[in-house]
């Protein structure tokens, strides 16, 4: 069957739906890749995995029409002072959202841990991020070049929090005498970010502040980190300590930089040990295509 997925150009929603779309191909799933739900052919019987701002009044049918639709879906409100901003919030005007959930083929979900806030949104799931244990390479190599890893971007989620965040982190880190690869917004490529990942001893994850005050959920760099890496430091954020309680979190740059010399002071066999167990436990439970198999599961 024809799967139809949203194209992202940028930053992780590219990511997220290139993941998604690489276990729906992994699957069985011929997956084709669309800007617009003009393109697709509704002569054939397809599945769509697409977010919410593909709707409209003219695509609805487009979503009527399909097998199933996987659709992405924002709270209908959000706790301030983030909800007073726009990127927090539905675009989606209350009569069509009526529209979407009179259709029992469409399948609204969300990676956030709480569905509270999407209380107009029928039946919304919860789906968390994954892992794209397709497309990054895995293997165990105690050849390390690094003491600790970060590669990834200080995007701006509406209200200027994540960057001093970052700052405040990362300074402490590059301070305190460990050997660190860090890589925020240069857009290094794909093999070089996945071998630094596997080069290094530990992997460190800092969130934005909303992530750390409401604990709804964590970015994907959490779920590359363990499954590539196996051993994570990382900021607090509920729905991280709920996956992966073995993770350690402090929202304390020196008791994270503590954490991570306690693991490098450690031996090759005992950091293999941990990696081993988060890397198979990501294996098991939180790649894309355990994702996939969970979507396809309810629409049987």
């Amino acid at each position: 069957m024809l799967t139809y997925i949203q194209r992202h150009p940028h930053y992780a929603g590219k990511w997220i739906y290139n993941g998604y779309a690489h276990a729906f191909a992994y699957l069985d799933q011929n997956v084709v890749f669309i800007n617009s739900l003009d393109e697709i052919n509704t002569k054939e019987k397809y599945r769509l995995l697409c977010a919410e701002a593909m709707l409209n009044e003219n695509t609805i049918d487009k979503m009527k029409n399909s097998y199933s639709t996987y659709l992405f879906v924002q709270p209908n409100k959000f706790p301030e002072p983030w909800g007073n901003h726009s990127a927090y919030l539905t675009s989606i005007p209350d009569y069509l959202i009526d529209k979407v959930n009179s259709l029992g083929n469409v399948f609204k979900w969300t990676f956030l841990s709480e569905t509270k806030h999407h209380f107009k949104w029928s039946d919304t799931i919860s789906l968390p991020l994954a892992f794209d244990n397709i497309n990054y390479s895995v293997r165990t190599d105690d050849n390390y070049q690094y003491d600790i890893c970060f590669v990834g971007h200080s995007v701006d989620n509406g209200l200027s929090e994540k960057i001093p965040i970052m700052n405040n982190v990362l300074n402490a880190f590059m301070e305190s005498g460990l050997k660190c690869a860090f890589s925020v917004g240069q857009n290094i490529s794909h093999e070089l970010e996945n071998e630094v990942i596997i080069r290094s001893k530990v992997s460190l994850n800092i969130h934005d502040a909303y992530q750390r005050v409401l604990g709804y959920d964590s970015n994907e760099r959490t779920f590359k980190s363990l499954g590539i890496n196996g051993l994570l430091v990382c900021d607090e954020v509920d729905q991280v300590k709920s996956l992966f309680p073995d993770v350690y979190l402090s929202n304390d740059p020196q008791k994270l930089i503590e954490k991570t010399k306690e693991y490098c002071n450690m031996n090759l066999q005992q950091l293999r040990i941990i990696k081993k167990q988060n890397i198979d436990f990501v294996e098991s439970n939180h790649t894309y295509i355990k994702r996939v198999e969970k979507l396809l599961s309810i629409t049987k």
